[in-house]
């Protein structure tokens, strides 16, 4: 065999690292998508819970303000005017 012969076989070999970190990364990509999924799959379980803590949530502060308007109502009223004074002349 002469040394023409044996150059492009070295090519081919020197290429395969390069064949390997392409496998790697398709590997890697799976990966990250399998993860992806899993970290959606979590998000979308928790996210009915935290939905009616956020409206016991809600439904708790509307109660409490209704408390404290009925318990003082002028000082309600001046509150409700004061922040329509700041709305209207903020526009």
């Amino acid at each position: 065999m002469t040394e023409d012969q044996a150059a492009p076989d070295n090519r081919i070999e020197e290429a395969a690292p390069l064949v390997d970190e392409a496998l790697a990364a398709a590997n890697r990509k799976a990966d990250n998508e399998e993860e992806l999924s899993a970290l959606r799959s979590e998000v979308a379980r928790l996210q009915d819970p935290l939905r009616e803590a956020a409206s016991g949530a809600g439904r708790l502060a509307i109660k409490e303000l209704r408390g404290k308007v009925r318990a003082q109502p002028i000082t309600a009223a001046v509150a409700v005017g004061f922040l329509g004074f700041l709305y209207g002349f903020t526009r």
